[in-house]
């Protein structure tokens, strides 16, 4: 099944929503409404005893509780504006579902009310005690109502509801019907096509869903209707197991109650415990899928462009060489042939000042071709236009056709061409100069892939903020020994690092990888013993560019910091290192990811497994495998949160996302 194919809240899902969010808002109160993107709204509520809020609405899809709200705009759009003129301040009294339709209703204590209408070009209407709407998002004109300020609302025709069929008016609409049982049940009961299958299914009667009611037995439509009930039932009542239905590429669909439709598909099965958090796993993954996608093809529309420019550069590198070449064999070929060449030119000129003019020269030339006289015969085209003659001549490699203008010597133009030559070898040089660059670009687009798409804003709302150590803007970890261990994670950090932060006594650690990462280990003047200097280089190893090519191991170098020379000839974000090296060779790729208790709450810290082990309450181990990031980062989150109480005021999935080396992964351990 397609992932992401839920598009909008059925009927059913606004019935179970309305229910918690009436259970759950009761009382809360509307402090601020942020547009946060064309048409969806985030509405900041304060919860009594539970803090604040958020509520996502998208008219014409969905309306839940997010613990994961879009980033706020820096400044509230218009209609943003409008809307907190009229509900800040305002108290949610009531939540309920109008009939059976996909609208919810917003009862204030202002006596204002709030539909939110989850129906194709849905719309969200401000309405007053008078019931004329007072602001519109957005504003739209149907055929028969308007919801615009200053109209009164109306809801649009209602569809069926099931909840109001006693089985005598079950059974004469499904006899009466014109059609099939599964469609009488999706438009005249009104349970949408899902929704009627599900009945079916439970009934055991899915193999007749094509047939007439009329052919069914009185028994099976009593057992189809009894079926109907306990599946309404169960969502009215709040007898819900909030399920998710997830395949390889994300989720199919968000539901209040468990459906047999999707086990008989072969979907995993993921329930939550509320519909509210479902409907906001369900969303935000959809949202953050779209985003992925576009990030894949911006990536996408990057490397084939890199890739053009590359094919353009390098066919420009190859015509200005070729071009280059021609001329210095021409040049070549006239120093070779100097006295012939010059010979032809002299007795061109000689007939000219006998009176002959260039066209009579050409023509007997011409005439006098296969007499055997070598000058004639090296003569293949007198360019009386351009006063030229165009030669045949032996060059290095084989003949040579040379354009010479009758009225420069040899040498000159000669000289010439050998300038022509050396300036389009310079021009073919800067070319290739580029087209390196690009290919470099290309080799590191391609080496990092298409982006991770990470919201990190998401949840920092909702992430408790606590005060960082210094050496937390790097990659980092503690060793077993007690030593802070920094590294870098680009050019800037790398450089950072050694201008900085590497102070005499200190250790530098350097995986021979090219592009590895600099870690120091700080030693405050103490002697660092040989278990903090291997776990030193497990890092090292681990966090550079071996992890991200899948290698198992890669060889490690230290020096005290004595040997690293940081003079202005040494590269950008890069040393020279003075005198001997200590190996650690063949050092395996291996990284702990845990969970660290600190003052003020909770750190993630990645490092060797040794370490981590040590100073986290829970962690996870991992080698290079094939796994995204993001994926064993989710895993683990999920094993922590579970382990740790409170953990999701403090530490996201992207904090261990930033304590992972680059890379795919596999877990073996957690």
């Amino acid at each position: 099944m397609r992932a992401w194919s839920k598009d909008a809240m059925t009927s059913f899902d606004a019935r179970a929503a309305a229910r918690e969010l009436h259970s759950f808002l009761e009382g809360a109160l509307i402090d601020k409404v942020y547009q946060v993107d064309e048409g969806e709204l985030k509405v900041k509520l304060h919860v009594p005893g539970l803090g604040s809020h958020y509520l996502a609405i998208e008219p014409g899809r969905r309306v839940h509780l997010t613990w994961r709200p879009k980033p706020s705009p820096d400044s509230p759009t218009p209609a943003a504006q409008a809307l907190r003129k009229v509900l800040s301040g305002d108290r949610i009294e009531s939540v309920s579902q109008v009939e059976f339709d996909r609208i919810l209703r917003f009862d204030l204590r202002s006596g204002r009310r709030v539909y939110v209408e989850l129906l194709p070009k849905g719309t969200l209407a401000v309405v007053d005690e008078d019931g004329v709407i007072e602001q519109a998002f957005p504003a739209r004109r149907f055929r028969d109502r308007a919801v615009v300020p200053g109209e009164e609302y109306r809801t649009p025709e209602p569809p069926p509801n099931p909840y109001e069929l006693d089985e005598d008016e079950f059974l004469r609409l499904l006899l009466e019907s014109e059609r099939d049982v599964v469609r009488t049940l999706a438009v005249e009961v009104g349970l949408g096509g899902l929704y009627a299958e599900e009945v079916l299914l439970r009934a055991g009667l899915f193999g007749e869903r094509e047939r007439h009611a009329s052919e069914l037995g009185r028994e099976d439509l009593r057992e189809l209707y009894e079926t109907l009930r306990d599946l309404l039932g169960q969502v009215s009542s709040g007898d819900l197991r909030p399920t998710l239905y997830e395949v390889e590429e994300g989720y199919v669909d968000a539901t209040p109650v468990p459906l047999e439709r999707y086990r008989e598909e072969g979907v995993e099965l993921v329930e939550k415990d509320t519909f509210q958090r479902a409907l906001d796993e369900y969303y935000v993954g959809e949202f953050l899928a779209r985003e992925e996608e576009k990030a894949r093809e911006e990536w996408e529309r990057e490397r084939r462009r890199l890739e053009r420019t590359i094919e353009r550069q390098r066919e420009s590198v190859e015509r200005l060489e070729a071009k280059a070449r021609r001329l210095r064999e021409r040049a070549n070929a006239l120093y070779m042939n100097y006295q012939l060449v010059d010979g032809i030119l002299r007795e061109l000129r000689r007939a000219e000042e006998k009176g002959y003019s260039l066209e009579e020269i050409k023509r007997r030339i011409l005439e006098a071709k296969g007499s055997g006289i070598e000058e004639v015969e090296r003569i293949v085209d007198v360019d009386v236009d351009n006063r030229r003659v165009i030669l045949r001549l032996e060059g290095e490699d084989g003949e040579v056709t040379v354009p010479v203008p009758l009225d420069e010597d040899v040498h000159s133009v000669a000289s010439r061409l050998f300038d022509r030559a050396k300036e389009l070898e310079r021009k073919a040089e800067r070319a290739r100069e580029v087209l390196e660059e690009k290919e470099r670009e290309l080799e590191r687009l391609l080496e990092e892939g298409p982006p991770e798409v990470r919201l990190e804003e998401l949840t920092v709302r909702l992430t408790k903020r606590r005060k960082k150590a210094w050496y937390e803007r790097f990659r980092w970890f503690i060793s077993s020994d007690g030593f802070i261990v920094i590294g870098g994670s680009d050019a800037h950090t790398n450089e950072l690092i050694l201008r900085r932060y590497l102070e005499d006594h200190d250790i530098l650690v350097h995986a021979h990888v090219h592009g590895a990462p600099h870690v120091v280990i700080k030693t405050e003047g103490k002697e660092v013993p040989e278990r903090t200097l291997r776990e030193a280089a497990v890092f090292a190893a681990s966090y550079s560019r071996a992890w991200r090519w899948g290698l198992r191991a890669a060889d490690v170098y230290w020096v005290p910091a004595e040997q690293v020379d940081k003079s202005a000839e040494a590269p950008h974000g890069g040393a020279i290192i003075r005198g001997r090296r200590n190996w650690f060779r063949r050092v395996e790729l291996e990284v702990a990811v845990g969970i660290q208790e600190v003052e003020g709450g909770y750190r993630v810290m990645g490092g060797p497994v040794s370490a981590v082990k040590r100073h986290c309450l829970t962690y996870g181990v991992m080698v290079p495998g094939e796994e995204k990031k993001s994926a064993v980062a989710k895993r683990l989150f999920e094993t922590f949160k579970e382990e740790v109480e409170d953990l999701r005021r403090y530490v996201t999935v992207d904090d261990i996302m930033r304590a992972m080396p680059p890379g795919k992964a596999r877990l073996v351990e957690s």
